[in-house]
């Protein structure tokens, strides 16, 4: 078969340091293949998607010794600039590659740049939003996406460019069930019809194990295996890890009913007139894990920044400690709440790691060994501790997530909102993730998710709050979710679709 892309790099490392990012990889992409690229947390899997871009040496400074060649010329004689001719790029955080107001002029900006015909433009527009399921959406603010949203409207603009290879790192790692099986069902009509090769880079490959005809698997910065996808399948079965409830169930059980928060009529527009959120009620207790799930854009993520205080309803109260949320009180209530952003890049600011899980015990005025002692504690826990003294930005997207994670940790706060903390990490690391916020529960401290991650939910909380379309849809405890299998099928929400067996058919 015809080679789409060809790499033989027997190192790629960024000087000063020399330590080998990529080595000993030896590989052949052909024409038409859907690769799926998986393996443990900074094991290489986006520094390949970059070499094979061309960004890792001409973007990012990187010495790489060998050879990538893409349809058939080598990266070095092709400009970065005319990349785009050949290939279609998706980072893994969306918010990272958009650089238009609306989504018409985003999904517009590759082709511009093209020189397209005007009329040949506005029809390429029209059907990539249509095919992603964005249609009508041409004029929202792209600030005022919801993740999901945000990684449709850039595989939009990615499509538009019509190129022979897809590369997508974690193209789904902020969508709902719905949004993933739409978008492998995208991808795969492209690959199958249209004949376009996608690498995809996933942290959990039996997603798209139907559509795949090939799996990497990347450890230390190498190809340590491929397989095929029924092969990968069987291995998957037999390793998936199965997490101890036992704790956390009686945990629950000892609960207070003692009522922490209280949402009352709370209302959000944002600007265009789009909703966010409308009257919302809601009482929280002590020692909850509460669950809040729904589709892409239906309020999740704009209820828990109205809890917090980042946004401000048009109306409705917020009471939390007995307290009314004013403007007055926010810096003390806020000093209470741990909140973990869907994009861990968002809250992550230090030049260490270490640095950023003792930035707050640092404005707390803590003795530095008792700061030391804390921070090497927490980073331990979860799996950082190596990493303490480099740049935070140089780890990959799921140890940036622990890390963000870690730096709320060492708070010690009574109450954590984490908005998709476990997206695009794997199995293991998803209950590593997990099983600290229990841990923080089990403390008798509340925990307030937003998922996507049905199964996750499922496992541990012990209260589900769906959303739909901006609504309030349902509240009821995790154990008789099963009882309201019609309610959640009719907000777009079914377990079984998601391949968990919870005894709801």
């Amino acid at each position: 078969m015809e080679p789409a892309v060809q790499l033989k790099i027997e190192s790629l490392a960024f000087p000063p340091e020399t330590k080998k990012v990529l080595k000993d990889i030896d590989l052949t992409i052909n024409k038409g293949d859907f690769i799926a690229i998986t393996g443990e947390a900074a094991s290489g899997k986006s520094m390949l998607l970059h070499s094979i871009t061309g960004a890792a040496s001409q973007f990012f400074n990187g010495q790489l010794n060998g050879t990538v060649r893409v349809m058939g010329q080598d990266i070095h004689a092709i400009p970065l600039a005319k990349m785009c001719d050949y290939i279609g790029y998706m980072m893994q955080e969306p918010q990272n590659q958009m650089v238009s107001i609306t989504v018409e002029e985003e999904v517009a900006f590759g082709i511009a740049n093209m020189e397209l015909p005007w009329e040949e433009m506005k029809d390429r527009v029209k059907k990539t939003l249509q095919f992603v399921g964005l249609e009508g959406f041409e004029q929202r603010n792209t600030d005022g996406l919801s993740g999901g949203q945000a990684q449709r409207v850039v595989l939009a603009s990615v499509l538009a460019m019509e190129t022979p290879i897809l590369v997508l790192d974690q193209p789904t790692a902020e969508l709902d069930g719905k949004g993933k099986r739409d978008l492998y069902s995208y991808i795969s009509y492209l690959n199958k019809e249209k004949g376009i090769t996608v690498i995809m880079v996933m942290d959990r490959a039996c997603d798209i194990l139907p559509y795949t005809n090939r799996i990497l698997i990347m450890a230390e910065g190498t190809i340590r295996e491929e397989c095929s996808p029924g092969d990968y399948q069987k291995r998957f079965n037999q390793t998936r890890p199965t997490p101890n409830m036992t704790a956390v169930n009686e945990k629950l059980n000892e609960k207070s009913n003692e009522i922490l928060m209280k949402v009352k009529d709370l209302s959000f527009t944002y600007k265009a007139s789009f909703k966010g959120c409308e009257n919302i009620s809601l009482e929280i207790n002590y020692g909850d894990f509460i669950g809040v799930i729904g589709l892409n854009g239906s309020g999740k993520t704009t209820l828990l920044k109205l809890m917090e205080g980042l946004l401000v309803p048009d109306a409705g109260a917020i009471q939390i400690f007995g307290k009314p949320l004013t403007k007055r009180n926010l810096a003390t209530i806020r000093s209470q709440i741990g909140f973990l952003f869907q994009n861990p890049d968002l809250q992550i600011f230090a030049n260490t790691v270490k640095d950023e899980v003792a930035f707050i015990l640092r404005t707390r005025k803590l003795p530095e060994e008792e700061i030391e002692e804390k921070v090497n504690g927490i980073l331990a826990e979860v799996g950082l501790f190596a990493y303490a003294d480099i740049h935070p930005h140089r780890l990959s997207r799921c140890q940036r997530q622990k890390l963000a994670i870690a730096s709320v940790l060492v708070g010690d706060p009574e109450i954590i909102m984490a908005d998709e903390p476990t997206s695009g990490l794997d199995e293991e690391q998803s209950t590593l993730i997990m099983e600290l916020l229990s841990a923080f529960q089990q403390q008798g401290k509340t925990v307030i998710l937003v998922t996507h991650d049905l199964s996750l939910a499922k496992q541990y909380t012990n209260r589900i709050v769906a959303m739909h379309k901006h609504h309030l849809a349902l509240d009821i405890a995790t154990q008789k979710i099963g009882f309201f299998k019609k309610t959640l099928k009719e907000i777009g929400l079914d377990f079984q679709k998601e391949g968990i067996a919870y005894g709801l058919h």
